[in-house]
């Protein structure tokens, strides 16, 4: 009996195994991908990994981003007792990226099962949540704890409807167990949207108990949920408290000092300004990718493998104008074409696009017709918030007014990232809908009408997609600046330095014209390939409920039928965006840090310093500094971090940006690495006028605020002034008296300690070059605390007496030791909880069968 009753769930877990692991083949034979943001991780975190292979833990503080940060933002220590640890069991020990796909699968079957779903609907609804193509861009970019995350957030719902549904000790600990795994991911953002999900299912559990007028039973539900959610959230204080608070001090927080003339509307207190908070939102017509995957294009062109791979088919209209109008060869002119970018969408880039898949989209309007229950109400809600929020500036009265007073949500960017509640939403109402319609009984009429206006709302639907195709324009608002460039770059090219005709400037304008012409008509061609797809797919599936409806097949048939078709559908567009090309050899993907001769160069300086790489690819200063690969080596000027601390970033846009030598000096940048203009290799450029560790200023300039402060390191001399805002000159407590034999030089660098040792005759005021954060820094001249001076707008300065002292700074955010210390005392409450709710329920269910 045992073995029937358990059979169903075994194929599931047989089926999203195979699934997982056929797709993620490549990762079977040891190969990796090459991720981005993994690159940037592996970067900014090796200074770390070396500090714990020296000293056997991490340090708290990292030298090799930013000039400076917390370390705990990127590699922290997680030695402690969390029910955490239990995650590779989840997943069965599989490789990643096949882990997080079955991971999604399971969680999402959970939910299926609490939800009294049958096995093969609640299979066709998780591999539809799992292998949406947002999770396949996801894995290709690096964002790998974001798909964790969403793994975790149906196993979350589904421990919330089980106390909905009074089984009270099984809720508790599945709530308490997959939110604390939730938590452990340290995904905030996708953390929010769940908790939103949950709050649209509070409410609809709400209106039933006014209708039932159950309260008790609400206020344990309730009860519960809150003590399962404080727990998981206490579990993995550690890092929760202290990214809270270092956020303060970032652009998420808000932490700038500077005001500037503008629009008001733009800033939100203590959090992101809407346009760089808004600046990814996704297009209201754009949200039809759900059903078309590339009704705008589908992505920007990426590079794999040192070659161009782009959405343009392999043969394009593009290419056969540059190569007629230019004499190009063929394949040139085809390489030449995937340049441009076949995305068209309001977005600024994007790396894949948003496809719920046909089938499950079709099905999810039947399943709105078959399905009653009051789940519906929440989860559609849940879905209409989730596209609503991802719209972004696009519905800016909305969505202004959530940023400005829903709390938290400030702290959060890239609005489309809300996208990932309708792909929870809408497979869970088709998984239930195909159930309803399999399983529950209903009048004939009733059910006919279901069919009829299921079927006609799909073909509404279809025939809005179509509408679409002939009334868009497929022009990108990058279009008329790519015209332009092009044009005026083959003017440059006929007319060689000589004075352009008339002829030829009429030319030049038909050639860029021609081309972004070319273009728009593969976008065209590129929906419209997709668009028939589609089209086909709803077909398939409208004809697969007719043909169950006029009993040509029975519901088990169905059901596997929709499951098959829905999974080739979901793969085929995964394939675009996460495929073999993504994968390399672990050694091919570290040749990426393979040390260059400016890089070695620099290492036999043994001395404490900053570098700035000027040779990282990019377009523009931004990205330039924002990438992690000299992290690697050196302690880095720039880095790879989506929270940079707030003060940073107003230098990088207000001084670095300009090339203001002083200011690079003052940072103690002793290199630059460049590119020979001869080779175009990298080579090594000394600043002789880096300022070192610390040194002793002659004067201190005091300023009335920090924009007064800002503009006065556009000219100054670092090495013989301080520069200190008029709200922190009372710290200072004596005027310095320069003392040209005084000295100071740092002794002993551990990242989270700094020790220094200074010798003078008279009292001084040293700066020191490193990044001023007061949340955890605290400063001792032998062995007594000091207050820090913030100084030069973002380093730290101390008075220092007459004498011979030393200067140590130590780094001990409370935050972090406090978060530690309640992290370890819920992780051994939960495991208790854990345990002890897994007896109770043996000892019940024991005591049933022995009762039978």
């Amino acid at each position: 009996m045992k073995i029937r009753q358990w059979q169903p769930h075994l194929i599931a877990i047989a089926i999203f195994f195979v699934v997982s692991s056929l797709y993620c083949l490549p990762a079977f034979k040891g190969l990796i991908i090459d991720q981005h943001d993994t690159q940037g991780w592996k970067g900014m975190a090796q200074q770390s990994i070396e500090y714990k292979e020296k000293y056997g833990h991490y340090p708290l503080w990292t030298n090799s981003t930013f000039s400076g940060m917390p370390a705990f933002q990127i590699l922290g220590e997680n030695n402690y007792v969390s029910l955490a640890v239990l995650d590779p069991v989840l997943t069965l020990f599989l490789p990643k990226p096949a882990s997080l796909f079955f991971l999604c699968c399971i969680s999402f079957y959970i939910l299926c099962i609490v939800l009294s779903v049958k096995s093969w609907p609640a299979i066709f609804g998780s591999l539809g949540y799992a292998f949406a193509s947002y999770s396949a861009v996801l894995v290709a970019a690096g964002h790998t704890t974001k798909l964790a995350s969403m793994g975790y957030a149906p196993a979350v719902l589904a421990g919330l409807i089980l106390l909905t549904q009074r089984k009270y000790i099984l809720g508790f600990i599945t709530t308490l167990f997959f939110g604390t795994l939730l938590m452990y991911q340290n995904h905030l953002q996708i953390l929010y949207y769940t908790f939103l999900m949950a709050i649209c299912l509070g409410i609809g559990f709400l209106v039933q108990t006014v209708k039932e007028k159950s309260w008790v039973e609400f206020g344990k539900a309730a009860g519960l949920a809150a003590v399962a959610g404080i727990l998981s959230l206490a579990s993995y204080a550690i890092t929760l408290m202290s990214t809270y608070d270092y956020s303060q001090e970032t652009m998420r927080g808000g932490r700038s000092q500077l005001t500037a003339a503008g629009d008001s509307t733009n800033k939100t207190k203590g959090g992101l300004d809407k346009d760089y908070a808004f600046n990814w939102s996704y297009g209201i017509a754009e949200t039809f990718t759900f059903l078309v995957p590339r009704i705008f294009g589908g992505s920007n062109p990426t590079v794999l493998n040192n070659e161009y791979v782009s959405e343009f088919p392999e043969s394009t209209k593009t290419a056969e104008v540059i190569a007629e109008k230019t004499g190009m060869q063929e394949e040139q002119a085809r390489q030449f074409a995937l340049q441009f970018s076949p995305y068209w969408g309001p977005q600024p880039s994007t790396q894949g696009t948003v496809y719920l898949g046909a089938v499950i989209c079709v099905a999810f309007i039947f399943g709105l017709f078959f399905y009653t229950g009051w789940h519906k109400g929440w989860i559609l809600a849940a879905c209409i918030l989730g596209v609503l929020m991802a719209w972004g500036k696009h519905f800016a009265a909305f969505n202004y007014f959530l940023f400005d007073y829903l709390p938290l949500y400030n702290k959060f960017r890239a609005p489309s990232m809300a996208l990932v509640i309708p792909q929870l939403g809408v497979p869970l109402i088709a998984t239930l809908g195909l159930n309803a319609l399999l399983h529950e009984k209903e009048n004939v009429q009733l059910y006919a009408k279901r069919i009829r206006q299921a079927l006609i709302t799909t073909g509404a639907v279809a025939a809005v997609l179509v509408a679409l195709y002939f009334t868009l324009d497929y022009r990108s608002e990058n279009d008329a600046m790519l015209r332009d460039n092009l044009s005026n770059n083959m003017l440059s090219q006929m007319s060689q330095g000589k004075s352009p005709t008339p002829e030829m400037q009429a030319s030049a304008m038909d050639f860029g014209r021609s081309v972004t012409n070319a273009l728009q008509s593969d976008r065209k061609s590129i929906y419209g390939s997709d668009l028939f797809r589609s089209l086909i797919l709803m077909a398939l599936t409208g004809g697969l409920f007719w043909f169950y409806y006029r009993k040509k097949l029975t519901g088990q048939v169905l059901a596997i039928s929709l499951l098959v078709l829905g999974t080739i559908d979901l793969l085929q567009v995964d394939t675009r965006y996460l495929s073999s090309q993504n994968y390399v050899e672990s050694e091919d993907f570290l040749t990426r840090f393979a040390p260059t001769t400016a890089d070695l160069q620099i290492k036999q300086d043994t001395g404490y310093f900053r570098v700035f790489d000027a040779t990282e690819p990019g377009g523009s200063f931004e990205s330039t500094i924002s990438s992690a690969r000299t992290s690697y080596y050196h302690n880095n000027v720039g880095g790879y971090h989506p929270a940079k601390l707030g003060l940073y970033q107003d230098l990088i846009q207000n001084q670095l940006v300009k090339g203001n030598m002083h200011v690079y000096s003052m940072l103690n940048t002793r290199y630059f690495i460049v590119k020979n203009p001869q080779n175009n290799q990298p080579v090594v450029q000394q600043n002789p006028d880096a300022l070192g560790p610390a040194w002793f200023v002659k004067t201190i300039k005091t300023v009335d605020n920090a924009n007064e402060e800002m503009r006065a390191l556009d000219q100054f001399n670092p090495k013989d002034t301080a520069i200190v805002e008029k709200s922190e000159s009372p710290k200072i407590p004596f005027q310095p008296s320069y003392d040209s034999s005084a000295s100071i030089t740092l002794t002993q660098n551990l990242n989270d300690v700094m020790t220094y040792s200074s010798k003078a005759a008279s009292n001084q005021f040293a700066v020191f070059s490193e990044i001023y954060y007061p949340r955890g820094w605290k400063a001792f001249i032998d062995g007594k605390e000091t207050t820090i001076v913030k100084v030069n707008y973002l380093l730290r300065g101390l008075p220092v007496p007459a004498g011979n002292h030393t200067i140590e700074f130590r780094f001990e955010p409370e935050s972090y030791l406090t978060g530690k210390k309640i992290s370890v005392i819920t992780g051994i409450i939960s495991f208790v909880l854990l345990l002890a709710g897994i007896f109770l329920l043996w000892r019940r269910s024991n005591s049933t069968r022995k009762a039978a």
